[in-house]
């Protein structure tokens, strides 16, 4: 029999205590992580309470936590009362000191200090707000309007201009309160917007004066605009054009439209007649549905295709399909064209049909928008099935007619058969003066 000594014996004996040691030390760290866990978990679902109660709660477990300074100083700045006003100001206070790097808690201490009339206070935390970020366009938004509120214009002026630089989305809201707040377009335009070489200001600015009717302001913008190089969109413009257009400044539309030709914005299609007065003619480009081009109004009876591939001339023309079988009045396609008073026209253009049932069926109509009494003049009914012909029409303009409205029109029918099923073609058209 094989003999151990105590040394041989001990090895194993403190082996084992060791392990047990170990497991214990593990347990307990485990139970202090989890309830640092379960601490954590608290202390984060109280700070999104929307209750004064829950953060002071969460500020007893974590009571150096500056997001929960800061949020508890939102809460008690909703209050009117002066004690909550205070209390707010020494919690926002209290998270700046504990973390001196978030802008949103200075942008908290200045609304505080705002709200107890601190305005030197209020200040300095925008101002640090900004330092922290200044790419930030709320920091400029707040900034500028407290600027404004305390009657500092040049400052709100110059920080209203740096967040529409950062942010044209806010152009609205700032043209809008500026406007309210001073009543000068003018000084507006020149403080606000400014001297900006990329014309996206301008053309904010020039949209929403024309929004509330306000179109000598618009026009100072537009003037602008048309006298640089910049490069824009047509839907940068196209809502101030349609306003003009909207409003009878034709004058006006036509200056638009004509430097947007001249800055390559828009384009006649290659091969356009230059004597023809109506805007891509034969539908070889997609229209722009606004301005002096095609437009159409939805209508659930007539459907309506400006890029159909069987065209009299070109590569594409204007089909549209009656499907419903309806007895309506409607012209589906119509465009806005540009003309002289007392000028005598011909409109003319190529169309086909097919299956057309109604005795009513399409055909061009020009009339005057702004006076109907003095012109309404239409081609021929397109009827039945019938290969691609020419339509032709005779008119002359009233002494004040400056744009005349070109489209389809389909009348209502007062005989059998009365309703409109089947397809309309349109191609090739075109408006020219006749020589004097």
């Amino acid at each position: 029999m094989r003999l151990f000594s105590l040394h041989q014996i001990d090895l194993p004996l403190r082996s084992g205590w060791r392990r047990a040691l170990f497991l214990s030390l593990a347990a307990l760290l485990t139970l202090a992580g989890s309830a640092e866990a379960i601490r954590i978990a608290a202390i984060t679902g109280l700070g999104k309470a929307v209750r004064v109660s829950a953060l002071q709660q969460a500020l007893r477990l974590d009571p150096r936590n500056p997001a929960l300074h800061s949020r508890l100083a939102q809460l008690y700045g909703a209050s009117l009362e002066p004690a909550d006003l205070a209390a707010a100001l020494a919690e926002a206070r209290r998270a700046t000191a504990l973390d001196d790097n978030k802008f949103e808690y200075w942008m908290t201490l200045a609304s505080a200090c705002e709200a107890v009339r601190e305005n030197a206070g209020a200040e300095q935390a925008l101002e640090h707000a900004l330092r922290l970020a200044p790419m930030a366009p709320q920091v400029w938004w707040a900034a500028a309007n407290h600027y404004l509120r305390v009657g500092r214009p040049e400052r709100a002026f110059a920080c209203f201009h740096r967040l529409l630089e950062l942010s044209p989305d806010y152009a609205e809201p700032t043209f809008a309160l500026t406007l309210r707040a001073y009543g000068d377009a003018d000084l507006v335009y020149e403080k606000v917007v400014g001297r900006e070489r990329n014309p996206q200001l301008r053309l904010a600015f020039a949209d929403f004066m024309s929004e509330h009717d306000q179109f000598d302001a618009a026009h100072q913008a537009w003037t602008a605009i048309a006298a640089g190089a910049a490069l824009f969109p047509f839907g940068a413009v196209s809502s101030y054009l349609d306003r003009l257009l909207s409003h009878g400044r034709y004058e006006e539309a036509r200056a638009v439209w004509s430097s947007l030709e001249q800055h390559g914005v828009v384009a006649q299609p290659a091969g356009s007649e230059p004597d023809n007065l109506v805007f891509n003619g034969g539908f070889e480009q997609p229209p722009l549905g606004a301005g002096f081009d095609w437009r159409s109004e939805p209508a659930g009876y007539a459907s309506v295709d400006f890029a159909d591939a069987s065209p009299y001339a070109g590569a594409h023309c204007l089909r549209l399909d009656f499907p419903l079988g309806q007895n309506d009045d409607f012209e589906p396609v119509y465009q806005i064209v540009p003309v002289i008073a007392n000028q005598a026209y011909t409109l003319a253009a190529y169309v086909r049909s097919r299956d057309i049932t109604s005795s009513s069926g399409p055909r061009l109509r020009v009339t005057d928008p702004d006076c109907a009494a003095c012109l309404d003049a239409v081609t021929e009914a397109t009827l039945g099935s019938t290969p691609w012909h020419r339509l032709a029409l005779c008119f002359s303009t009233g002494a004040q007619t400056q744009v005349v409205r070109l489209s389809v029109w389909r009348p209502r029918s007062r005989a059998f058969p009365m309703d409109i099923s089947g397809s309309f073609w349109l191609d090739a058209v075109s408006l020219t003066a006749e020589k004097r």
